[in-house]
């Protein structure tokens, strides 16, 4: 298809306005993108040289959140990530400097150490148990594999390290049970516990031979009263010399170590620091260059902690104390280091960074450590584990750097006592956010508002102590006065050095409150980049457990957070204080509370039970013109209104047999229109269908592959409109939408040329992603309001006969549907103060990790299908319907970066109607940035010069200046010769 010269012209020109969404030159300056990986796990946390000829290290971890990547120690900058499956996971550097190896969830790969880019894997149903890479003497490395096979037999394989294959198998059937694989020049060991050995009993050792995999030896320690299980093992230590299993016994105060590969277990005492009693041990073991193995133990009571460091000499099978470092307040971190053959211990503390050798309790180098609060981070943050790295500088000097793990989840680099860099890991999984105005902005709406609803004097005396209030801000407001100028003059953004929070002359200086999986609140400045205000910690989780936050609502300088069964969280948003909380008062069979407004204007908790009914405590009466809407466990959707004394029930939703709710969705509360019906390109008028009360609802048939959206009224509880599929994928993402008069829903299903597929249309063998778009009029017929137009009162609460016997009828559907390249996961729309700016659709596509926004003119149902457009649509803006719909790279609002882990959007609107304020949240990333759906039209861009402006009128003001007497002179002799 060929469109003719002068509709080529006019389509482009209609296109090109909403694709240019900002200025080039705010591109990556406007918009924020924290890049985070979630919490390292201590145990697949290290440092490692990305290749042979790399003189710097780069620091690998594999994540809680399944995330493999690698950062540069430098500035904490991500240098590559790439997202595994979910699972505990397992990390080891390769034999070859240029390979990390990971085992997650029955799967193991290798990955290029410098690029992140996958070499090989291999995957079988199976439970890895553990993982080893190793280098044999021959320089053949290889990759040491035990997994379990229904819960009984262990296999230990041997992988080829540059190929991925299977060099060799060794299969266990005597159905004990596998704890851990350890590698050493002595040989590789399998250890495993004796099946009966669930209330402790014995432990098994074999040695293998790596090259072949056959069984040397088979060993047996008798651990009956020390070992009752496999979390009962401290640490299974693999050195270069030799490999260690070390545990203790039940009061802590016995270290146990034995040698793989031999029988005896070697005992000493741990003396407790001043009494307290140990809590915990940790086991760091390092090889030195005299033939022996370090040993270092980390004692932790509830508020101290201490160290022994013992000496193993592998020859003589003994094991001695070399020194005990005396107890220090507080939580640390040891970690171990290894340079030229010495080992070196590093001690890190929140006060301080301490080196120690092995040989001796005196420190060699000892840094003061002042740590950085980020922006109020408030809780405290102690420190889990670190990993270091050092380098001598003479026989005296030394260089250190430790990356840090704080209990919250964050991370941070240490360098000689200085912190290099900060990565806020615990703002991953973001579950709710919510915006929140800086410096009183919905406040001075609330007082207007106040006041437009006051008396006269009332309305004057309140108007006088606000003034009041605002004059104490005046000192400061002048004090700044001279820098917003010149900010203002020379088209800069730099915020004063206090950084605090002030409002934007455009309203870009949102806050977001957010809340995370792990139980943690934090708030982030949007105008600055999204800098971090403050975090805390406002519910402790169990492992395993998330915080399941309903939503986020935000009340002048109030944030509250909504829980599941009416549990509830109040929270200053200017410092992040705890106000009020009510977290353990949950009613059994509560599912929710929802606010309302009763009769006399105050709220009312309205009660909503699992089972879907409702309850008023105390029993008070909501407005007549409020609909309560519920959804039971059982897919039923019903409608409540005001009774006595108790809610009435007005209708019941239940979808069609064997179809299961899978999305409802709303208007949004911030959905203004701007114009109550569409100007066509003859002057003539299509009326929007408008309801602020409807919703959609998909219903999806696992036994049929079909789904069914439904366009329902909640007021009566009337179905206005169904859509459906037919050769739905299931396990493919459903996302929904509603605003203003038009819905936006994505499905992987049969397409039809043309339209939604009804009972009439035969099934078709294409499948593909596909967007449909819904558009609803009052009537078909230009000009004409449809059923209500001769009727003087219209209510939806009860339809009856109206004025003139007219009927309420349902909307009048315009459908048009696209083929997409990807599965869109969520949709919403941009976000505009008055809504005259057309919205844009914003859509998370995770395949892309992009967000894209979707201009509105390019959906619009009303393109005309199989023909060009006519004259008259052309001027409206119209063309021709292509099914395939592909993601222009200019609507991508992240441009070239990828945004990890996605999963909703929200949006807000700025003081300037062209501009709306985007936030991007979900398992991983955040992104945040502001979209002009058809261009910055009442904002001047960075390009345009006020000095320039002010030089051009100043001179134009001088030049009059200099000009007007020879005018005045000139006149003058014009006037007396004339005479």
């Amino acid at each position: 298809m060929r469109f003719r010269a002068s509709k080529l012209f006019l389509g482009l020109s209609l296109l090109l306005n909403p694709i240019e969404a900002i200025f080039a030159d705010e591109a990556y300056q406007v918009d924020f993108h924290h890049v985070l990986l979630g919490s390292p796990q201590p145990r697949a946390t290290f440092l490692h040289r990305p290749s042979v000829t790399s003189k710097a290290s780069l620091l690998y971890t594999l994540s809680d959140r399944s995330v493999l990547g690698a950062v540069n120690p430098r500035d904490g900058s991500v240098v590559w990530r790439q997202q595994l499956s979910p699972g505990n996971g397992l990390l080891k550097p390769a034999g070859r400097d240029n390979l990390v190896i990971s085992a997650v969830n029955g799967t193991v790969q290798a990955w290029d150490a410098a690029e992140g880019r996958l070499v090989w894997d291999w995957t079988s149903p199976e439970e890895i148990r553990a993982l080893e890479v190793s280098q044999d003497d021959a320089g053949d490395h290889g990759v040491y594999l035990l997994t379990q096979v229904d819960g009984s037999r262990a296999i230990v394989r041997r992988f080829s390290e540059d190929s991925g294959a299977v060099m060799w198998e060794y299969r266990d059937e005597s159905g004990h049970m596998p704890f851990g694989l350890s590698i050493s020049a002595q040989g590789l060991y399998y250890v495993a516990l004796h099946s009966a050995l669930l209330q402790g009993s014995k432990l098994t050792t074999t040695t293998l031979q790596p090259l072949d995999g056959l069984a040397l030896s088979a060993r047996t320690l008798s651990i009956d009263t020390d070992v009752s299980n496999a979390d009962s093992i401290l640490s299974l230590e693999t050195t270069p010399l030799s490999s260690l299993l070390v545990w203790c016994d039940r009061t802590k105060n016995d270290l146990r170590v034995n040698i793989l590969g031999t029988s005896q277990i070697l005992a000493t005492k741990l003396s407790n620091e001043k009494g307290r009693r140990t809590e915990t041990l940790q086991i760091h073991a390092s090889a030195t260059k005299q033939g022996a193995v370090d040993v270092l133990v980390h004692c932790k009571s509830a508020t101290s902690h201490w160290a022994v460091v013992f000496q193993l000499d592998i020859r003589s099978e003994t094991l001695r104390k070399t020194y005990q470092l005396p107890g220090v307040e507080g939580a640390a971190a040891f970690s171990v280091a290894v340079h030229d053959g010495d080992t070196y211990l590093i001690r890190t503390t929140k006060r301080d960074v301490t080196l120690f050798s092995t040989t001796s309790d005196h420190h060699r180098e000892k840094w003061l450590f002042q740590p950085k609060d980020h922006n109020r981070l408030r809780d405290d943050n102690d420190i889990a584990f670190a990993v270091s790295e050092l380098v001598t500088r003479g026989r005296a000097s030394y260089a250190v750097r430790s990356a840090v793990l704080l209990s919250s989840g964050d991370w941070r680099m240490i360098h000689n006592g200085e912190e290099s860099w900060f990565r806020p890991e615990s703002l991953s999984g973001v579950v709710a956010a919510a915006w929140a105005e800086v410096d009183g902005h919905e406040g001075l709406a609330d007082e207007l508002a106040a006041e437009s609803h006051s008396s006269v004097g009332a309305a004057y005396v309140h108007r006088i102590k606000r003034h009041a209030r605002d004059a104490k801000n005046f000192p400061k407001l002048i004090q700044g006065l001279s820098d917003r100028l010149a900010r203002s003059l020379l088209g800069t953004e730099n915020r004063s050095q206090d950084k605090s929070l002030s409002k934007n002359s455009f309203g870009f200086n949102k806050i977001i409150i957010a809340a995370t999986d792990s139980g943690r609140l934090f708030a982030i400045d949007l105008g600055s980049n999204g800098e971090i205000l403050w975090s805390i910690k406002a519910s402790v989780m169990e492992p395993g457990q998330h915080w399941a936050v309903e939503s986020i609502e935000v009340s002048r300088d109030i944030a509250l957070v909504r829980l599941p069964r009416g549990e509830k969280l109040q929270v200053s948003i200017a410092n992040g204080v705890i106000m009020d909380d009510q977290l353990s008062s949950a009613e059994t069979g509560l599912k929710t509370i929802v606010t309302v407004s009763d009769t006399l204007g105050s709220a009312v908790a309205i009660e909503v039970k699992a089972d879907g009914t409702v309850t008023v405590t105390p029993r008070r009466h909501w407005t007549q013109d409020t609909v309560i809407v519920t959804q039971d466990d059982k897919m039923v959707i019903r409608g409540w209104t005001a009774g006595t004394p108790e809610p009435l029930l007005a209708w019941t939703f239940v979808p069609q047999p064997n179809e299961k709710i899978v999305r409802v969705a709303a208007r949004p509360l911030n959905d203004p229109v701007a114009a109550i019906g569409k100007a066509l390109g003859d002057r003539n008028v299509l009326y929007k269908f408008l309801s602020p009360n409807l919703l959609v609802i998909g219903a999806l048939n696992v036994d049929t592959s079909s789904a069914s959206f439904y366009v329902l009224d909640p007021v009566s509880g009337q179905v206005l409109h169904t859509l459906s599929h037919r050769g739905v994928d299931a396990t493919q993402p459903i996302a929904c939408f509603l605003s203003e008069n038009w819905i936006a829903y994505t499905v992987f299903s049969n397409f039809t040329e043309g339209g939604i597929q009804n009972a009439a249309t035969p099934a078709a063998t294409a499948k593909g992603y596909q967007l449909v778009i819904s558009e609803l009029f009052e009537s078909p017929i230009a000009n004409d309001r449809g059923a209500s137009n001769p009727a003087l009162k219209s209510s939806n609460l009860h339809p009856g006969p109206m004025d003139a016997g007219v009927h309420n009828s349902g909307p009048y559907v315009v459908s048009q549907t696209y083929l997409l390249p990807a599965a869109v996961s969520f949709m919403t729309v941009t976000s505009t103060l008055q809504g005259i700016t057309p919205r844009s659709l914003l859509c998370v596509v995770p395949s892309l990790n992009s967000v894209f926004a979707v201009p509105r003119a390019i959906i619009d149902p009303r393109r005309p299908t199989g023909r060009d457009a006519t004259s008259v649509e052309v001027e409206e803006g119209l063309f021709r319907h292509e099914a395939a719909l592909d993601f222009d790279p200019k609507w991508a609002l992240n441009h070239m970066r990828e945004v990890w882990g996605i999963q909703k959007v929200i949006t807000s609107p700025s003081l300037l109607e062209s501009t709306s304020l985007v936030f991007a949240f979900g398992n991983l990333d955040m992104f945040g940035t502001r979209v002009a759906p058809i261009g910055g039209f009442d904002m001047l861009g960075k390009e345009f010069s006020k000095i320039q402006l002010l030089g051009t009128v100043a001179a134009l003001a001088v030049g009059t200046g200099l000009l007007a007497p020879l005018v005045r002179k000139k006149q003058a002799d014009s006037r007396w010769k004339g005479t």
